[in-house]
Parts: structure tokens; sequence; C-alpha cells
């Protein structure tokens, strides 16, 4: 027997009158506005220099929602994400905002308030689940409290906060319908293909979200075994005839994941995000990160946008050592204790589940952790905190030494949720621009150098380049195989006046990675200038055959040849760029000079 849940039942009879239904849906959504207030600051928050200005500053592809946009969105693989549902989000926020922020975070923060009330939906229904013997009233105190776990942490504020990661809060809502529409389904039979067909559609847009859920089947088979206990029983149940139909209706949604999957793959693989690592590396960033996010869960202090991968990496470290440890002797308690305990077996395999897609068993990028991993896998530990709220409250009848227990159970709990809106609303702070971000960054890990580098564009940027330069030279110092802060460097040096030393830096970063075409357009344009206009128009021209619609390159290339005097060719390079950004002022300037030149109309 299951326990009352929101908009079913209040006080264990049914929500038979308006009155009661408006009461029982009030407490999620009361959670989802506290949730809102809490990470409200983001709202005040802009673009950060941290893949922001790739996604959408400088990409005109998103912006709308017309036939050419919606086809990007449906094949792109832009960054090595395959996330039509997610730009199609975003597409909408162009659509209303144009290129504020201030809407793209409000999205998002509706959409992560939610997931908060769906969250608190679910958590009422597997609480109940799991411990049919409590109260309604513990239930729901015990749903709030891991709903608020979930929503109010600090590690949800990178999800939240950046625009980029708007994939985390798209995938997670529709993740957490998936799983309530499941529920839901194996709640009510008369109704059930109606809701198994809605968790079915929910599931193929949390996978076309973020490819992150893809181990979404095997979630659904933890639940068939506890709390719904569909494939338990004595002896091996899930193996017997009767268990088909339980898997047989897995196999749209295994089919589904294993097709994002592969798609996921591809698209890293091509777009080149993949990682190369040994085997003995790839085995200590895996355990390392099943360790360092639920270390982070518990402990959220020194949060950092990046956790950078160092240059070498030995399972002998002490870090790596006590997280092994730690991983192993969790494995070994939770599979001793699941005949008494079966709800932390479930939660860790959820855990590890979810975890697996980003754990570092295909890596990619230039990061150990990250917070924002933390979003769904870590989203079974908030349901434990509410178990240990029913538990408390259900000890209240009792009285005595259970209650007092009981009390100091739930003040431990609230203080610990207050404690984490406190740390989730300063952590928005850090997220309000570029410099705050790096700078919390920096201080939080100094031997960070893609950290140190990123801080560098930001003084860059500002003009302030003789501490842009410094930065530079230390990241550089830090990391000297990153060929990559050469080309930033070299431009730097170029705004200098150092043209000699800007050119060698970027024929450096060239010398490692032909492929930048950004470097390789710097150097075209500091050769025009430099009087080697052969070289660098050259130079230009080999960018646009790596990347035809790239609009600096064009307007550069314009330019150049405008000056050298072939008209035509300058033509044909500023209407290029107009085709690829109709709102391209430097083209439009460019066409009215080669106007000018042939005498055509007056100087612009």
């Amino acid at each position: 027997m299951t326990q009352p849940i929101a908009g079913e039942a209040i006080s264990g009879r049914p929500a038979r009158t308006l009155l009661a239904g408006t009461a029982a849906w009030a407490v999620p959504i009361e959670i989802a506005c506290l949730t809102a207030a809490v990470l409200l600051p983001v709202l005040r928050a802009g673009w950060t220099d941290w893949d922001d200005p790739i996604n959408f500053l400088n990409n005109p592809h998103y912006r709308g929602l017309g036939l050419p946009q919606l086809h990007w969105m449906l094949t792109t693989g832009r960054m090595g994400h395959w996330i039509p549902v997610t730009w199609l989000t975003l597409g909408a926020d162009y659509v209303f905002w144009g290129m504020r922020p201030f809407g793209y975070h409000l999205t998002s923060l509706l959409l992560h308030a939610a997931s908060t009330a769906i969250f608190y939906l679910v958590a009422r229904r597997l609480l109940g689940l799991a411990m049919p013997s409590a109260s309604a009233v513990s239930g729901g105190l015990g749903a709030a409290a891991a709903a608020l776990f979930f929503s109010i942490h600090p590690l949800r504020v990178e999800s939240v906060a950046w625009i980029t990661e708007r994939r985390d809060v798209t995938a997670g809502l529709f993740f957490l319908l998936t799983i309530l529409a499941y529920l839901k389904a194996h709640e009510r039979p008369s109704r059930r293909p109606g809701w198994h067909l809605a968790s079915l559609v929910c599931a193929a847009l949390a996978l076309a979200s973020k490819s992150i859920v893809m181990g979404l089947p095997l979630v659904l088979v933890v639940l068939d075994v506890y709390p719904l206990r569909r494939l338990s029983g004595p002896g091996q149940a899930w193996i017997r005839s009767e268990a088909w139909p339980v898997w047989r209706e897995k196999i749209p949604f295994a089919t589904l994941a294993i097709a994002a999957a592969v798609i996921g793959y591809t698209v890293q693989r091509t777009t080149g995000y993949l990682t190369d690592a040994e085997p003995i590396a790839r085995l200590v960033i895996v355990v390392y990160n099943v360790w360092f996010h639920l270390w982070k869960t518990i402990v959220p202090v020194n949060l950092s946008p990046l956790y950078e991968m160092p240059l070498d990496l030995h399972l002998l470290e002490p870090r790596y050592l006590l997280a092994t440890a730690g991983v192993l002797l969790i494995s070994v308690v939770v599979w001793l204790l699941r005949r008494r305990w079966p709800a932390g077996l479930a939660v860790w395999i959820f855990y590890l589940v979810m975890l697996a897609p980003v754990a570092g068993v295909v890596h990619t990028g230039n990061h150990l952790g990250a917070d924002r991993n933390t979003y769904l896998p870590c989203a079974g530990f908030a349901l434990l905190v509410g178990g240990v709220v029913v538990v408390a409250c259900s000890s209240y009848p009792r009285g005595g030494r259970g209650r007092l227990v009981g009390t100091a159970l739930v003040g431990l709990v609230a203080v610990w949720l207050a404690s984490l809106a406190v740390a989730a609303h300063r952590q928005t702070a850090i997220w309000r621009d570029s410099d705050a971000l790096w700078t919390r960054a920096v201080e939080v890990d100094p031997a960070c150098s893609i950290c140190v580098h990123n801080l560098a564009i930001v003084a860059q940027r500002r003009g302030d380049r003789e501490a842009s330069l410094a930065l530079f030279q230390r990241a550089i110092s830090l990391r000297p195989d990153r060929s990559d802060f050469h080309g930033n460097y070299g431009l730097l040096l170029l705004q200098m006046g150092r043209r000699e030393e800007g050119i060698a830096e970027l024929r450096l970063r060239l010398a490692r990675e032909p492929g930048d075409f950004a470097a390789r357009a710097n150097l075209g344009s500091a050769l025009i200038e430099g009087g080697a206009r052969a070289d660098g128009i050259a130079q230009l021209e080999q960018v646009l055959r790596m990347k035809p619609d790239w609009v600096p390159a064009l307007d550069a290339l314009g330019r150049a040849l405008l000056t050298d005097g072939r008209l035509d060719a300058a033509q044909a390079a500023f209407e290029r760029a107009l085709v690829a950004d109709p709102s391209d002022s430097a083209a439009r300037l460019g066409l009215a000079r080669v106007s000018w030149s042939r005498g055509e109309a007056r100087p612009p």
C-alpha cells in the first residue's frame, strides 16, 4: 500500500474537492518558488566567456524558429553535443529576448524551478513506496526535504546560471517527467498505456536535450526492482517468464538510449572533443569522478567552473587512493546491507549509472570533474535525505527518546538545507560575469592553467594589457604543452605592437595545430599589416577553405583585397560575409568603400 500523493489524497482521504486538490499542489509550487528565490540573482548575470561566445554570441544559426534554424538544430554537433530540444528552447529565447542574457537566464531558472516541483511529486511517490507505514505528513515533509536538497544545492548553480548548460535543466525536466509518468503508469493499471506512452515521449525529449540521460532504461529497471518490486521475489524472479512483460516494455526505452549514445559518441569523435587516455589513466579518472562528485555533494566548498585535468595521472597518488578506497567501501557496504536497506543499493546503482556517461569511460574536454555533472546523478542522494526526515518524523508518535532523536535529526536537516541555500545564493555571484568567474576559479586552484589563461583573456578584453601579459605568461609556464595558449598570447603581443613576437607565437601555435583557423586569421591580418600582403591573403584564403562562412576572416580578406586594388574579389568577400551574417556592419562598410573606389558613391 502506497502513501497518499500530491493531487490524490490529503490526510489519507481522496482529494474530492477543488480546495483539497489546490492544497495538495500548493507544496510543490511553494518549493519551486523558494528555489527560484534562492537562485534569483542569476537573472543579473550576463554572458560568460566560457563557451557562450561560441554557442551564442558568434553563432547566428540558432537565432529563431524558422526552417533554417530548425534544420541546423536537428543536425548540428556544435561543441560535441547533439541537443536539438535544448537548442529549440534557446531559439525560442532569441525570438522573445534577442541577445539579452536576462531572458535566457529566466528560462533556465523557470525550467529548474519546474523540475523541483516534479522532483517533489516523484519523491513523494518513491518514499511512499519505500516506507508504506509512514504517515502522509511524514511522507510530505520527507519529499519536501528531498526536493529542496536537490534544488537549492550550490552544485545546481552552474547548470542554472551558465547559459551554455541549458542542456542540464532541459534534460533534467524531461527525465523527471519520464520517471513521474512511469510511476503513475504502475499505480493506475487502468491508465497504464497512456502513462507509459507519456513516459516514452518524455524519455525521447530528455535524450534529445542531453545524452547524459542515456542510462534511463537501467534506471527504470532499478525502480522495478526497488521500490516497485516488479522484478523482486524469491529466487531469480527477474529471469522468469512472468518477468518478460517488464523487460519487454524497456525495449523502446533501450532503443532510444542506444541511438542517443551512438549519436553522442559519433558527434564527439567527429568534432574532435574525445581525449586519448591510457587504460590505467582512464580507470583513475572514472574512480576519482565517482568519489569526487559524491564528496562535493556532501561538502560543497571550493566550487569552480573547471577542475583541470592534470598532465599526468597516477593511481598511487593519495587523492586517487582515497577515492578508490571510498568507492570500494561504499559499494561493499550497500551490497552487504541490500536486504535490510535496499534503498542504499538502489541509490548507489542509480548514481553510478547516471554518472557513467560523464565519469570518464569516454572522456572529453580538459576537466577531471564538473559541478554540472551532479545535476541528475546525485538526485538519488536527495531521496536519502528525504528518507531520514520520514524516519525522524515517524518517531514522534512514540514519544520519549525517539521523539528527541527525531527532533534532532529534523533540526539537523533543516540547518543543512538552510546552509545550502545560503551557499547557493552566494555561488550565483560567481557567475555574474567572466571576470568574477575566472577570478574565483584561480582563487580555488592557482595551478589551473586554463583558468589563468581565461582570466588573461578577460583582462585583455577590458584593456588591461599588462595584467593580461603576466597572466598569459603564467598560464604558459604552468602548462607549456597547451599550444592554444600561444595563439591568444600572440594576439595580445600583436595588440601591444610587438608584431614579430606575436607572429612567432602564432606560427608556434599553427605548427602544433594547423587547423586553428582563428590563429591563422590573426596571422594573416598581422602579415598584411606588416607589408606581407600576399602571404597574409593566402593565410586568410586557407582559413576560408576550412570555414567558408567565418565572418571575421571574410571581412579581413575583403579589406586586404580592397587595399590590394582587387575590387571584384573584395566585393565578393564582403557579400559572402553578409550572407553569413546580415547584421555584419564591417561588410556593409567594406561594400561602400568598394563602391567609392569605383567612383560609384561618395567615400563612407
